[in-house]
């Protein structure tokens, strides 16, 4: 890789050890406080919330310098991580006031994603990008994992504040790496000539990003079966901090899942060659029977803990394979908008899963929303097979089938 995605790279890691950091620690907080399934499920709804508007950053992504974008997203989520750490520390740290910081903090946060995987896109020869992309989730997964092995133990005996302290100086430190160090190019439509008349220039861009996504008909087949298959696995990952009987046990749920997402990432380039109506629907039947297991047996010792891991590795590639076929199957020049879009079509009903899976929770046992959560993966392998257009997706994933 160059060194600009290696700088990229450098900045993502620690991106993503941070927002993780942060993340376990709020949710433990909110496990310590109220002890209620359901306040859990909706911090992790909470959470993943900033996801859904991503579609908002579209037309600024493309039309403004990225580097500027990356510098007062990281500099505004640190701000308000110190925030939180103030209020942690004087014992003024009330739960809405939390939840509305962690929100705005983390809708910072996911404005840089579609942004660096534009910049991905534009730095990366199109041959290279699935490695290059399994190269990016394989470095930040692999921090994840170190984070989430520890969470449990720092959580326990360095404090809550302190996490949050630390937090906030990273994020601020990766904004000023992006500042003096990221050169990247500018695209066409950041290179033109600007007006004062932004928002109908937003207006437009916006309606531009949109026809463009909404022609894209074979890949929304693939993303409206995803989405609904993070439904139901929200509603299981929801209540892991329910079921774990100590902070160091949610740790290793945790550690599983990054474990085998980093193994998929590995994966993921030595499969790619495999059509597409044949991999991804193994992958999703090989993750819903492993994960239905990990949590029918979870009285036993080990087991559980591999289990999941091994159905993470399943869901790690086809993470990787998502990403790289949105980059594949986008005109140049909506990349950003484009993955903005379909990101927030992702996620856009992750939240009612999480909130679901506390609801179903509150009124019965933890483990049974973990369980039935890995049904999603199962149908969506059905969804596959019985959809016209995706069954007869018999290319491989760095070849595009969509118009140009």
């Amino acid at each position: 890789m160059n060194k600009q995605l290696m700088i990229l790279l450098t900045g993502r890691i620690i991106t993503n050890f941070a927002d993780s950091f942060y993340m376990i620690a709020t949710i433990w907080y909110v496990k310590s406080a109220t002890s209620s399934p359901l306040l859990i499920g909706l911090t992790s709804a909470v959470a993943i919330l900033p996801v859904t508007i991503q579609f908002l950053y579209g037309p600024i992504i493309d039309r403004f310098s990225k580097k500027k974008i990356l510098f007062v997203a990281m500099l505004g989520q640190g701000a308000l991580v110190s925030v939180i750490s103030i209020l942690y520390y004087t014992n003024l740290l009330w739960l809405p006031l939390l939840l509305t910081l962690m929100f705005v903090a983390l809708s910072l946060s996911e404005c840089t994603y579609p942004t660096e995987s534009a910049l991905i896109e534009s730095l990366t020869p199109r041959e290279q990008l699935t490695r290059v992309n399994s190269i990016f989730a394989f470095s930040y997964q692999t921090l994840d994992i170190i984070c989430d092995a520890v969470s449990g133990i720092l959580i326990a005996f360095v404090g809550l504040g302190l996490i949050y302290v630390t937090n906030s100086i990273l994020l601020l430190g990766t904004g000023l790496l992006f500042l003096f160090y990221l050169n990247v190019p500018r695209s066409t439509k950041e290179t033109e000539l600007r007006t004062v008349h932004f928002i109908k220039q937003y207006k437009d861009d916006f309606k531009d990003g949109f026809q463009v996504v909404k022609k894209r008909y074979t890949l929304l087949s693939v993303v409206f079966g995803i989405i609904g298959m993070n439904v139901m696995a929200t509603m299981g990952i929801s209540m892991l901090p329910v079921i774990s009987e100590s902070s160091a046990d949610y740790g290793f749920w945790l550690t599983a899942m990054s474990l085998g997402t980093l193994t998929g990432t590995v994966l993921s380039s030595k499969v790619e060659k495999i059509a597409l109506n044949r991999i991804l629907p193994l992958l999703s039947l090989w993750s819903g029977m492993c994960w239905m297991l990990a949590f029918a047996l979870k009285d036993l010792a080990i087991l559980p803990y591999l289990l999941f891991a091994i159905s993470w590795m399943g869901i790690g590639v086809i993470g990787i394979y998502v990403q790289t076929l949105i980059q594949v199957n986008l005109p140049e020049g909506y990349i950003g908008i484009g993955f903005a879009f379909i990101s927030s079509l992702l996620g856009s009903l992750s939240p009612l899963g999480y909130l679901l899976g506390g609801v179903i929770g509150e009124f019965t046992s933890g483990r049974f929303p973990l369980v039935i959560s890995g049904v999603g993966y199962l149908v969506f392998a059905l969804y596959f097979r019985v959809n016209p257009k995706l069954r007869n997706l018999n290319k491989p994933l760095s070849v595009r089938f969509e118009d140009s």
